[in-house]
């Protein structure tokens, strides 16, 4: 469980987003939403849910500037990894 917590906290600390967020984006933090959500079933202790969660909209805004083709190729990247996070914690 503590590797899932440390991979998905490498995941969201480098993704990005923007006021015009790409399509890209918009669909990795609609999974990411997503899997915050689905942690606690996970046995993840809520205190690293909330950790998780406020690096998650850190990074947001930390990457608000970059162009688009930056926006998608991060969240391209980061979108694999969490999807490979869900597969280890058993959420779909």
């Amino acid at each position: 469980m503590r590797n899932i917590f440390a991979l998905l906290v490498t995941v969201i600390s480098c993704t990005t987003a923007s006021a015009a967020m790409t399509e890209t984006c918009q669909k990795y933090f609609d999974e990411t939403d997503k899997f915050l959500s689905q942690m606690k079933t996970t046995g993840v202790a809520e205190e690293q849910i909330n950790l998780m969660k406020q690096q998650y909209e850190q990074s947001k805004k930390q990457f608000s500037s970059l162009p688009e083709a930056s926006q998608d190729a991060a969240c391209k990247q980061a979108s694999d990894a969490l999807k490979q996070s869900m597969n280890a914690a058993g959420i779909k």
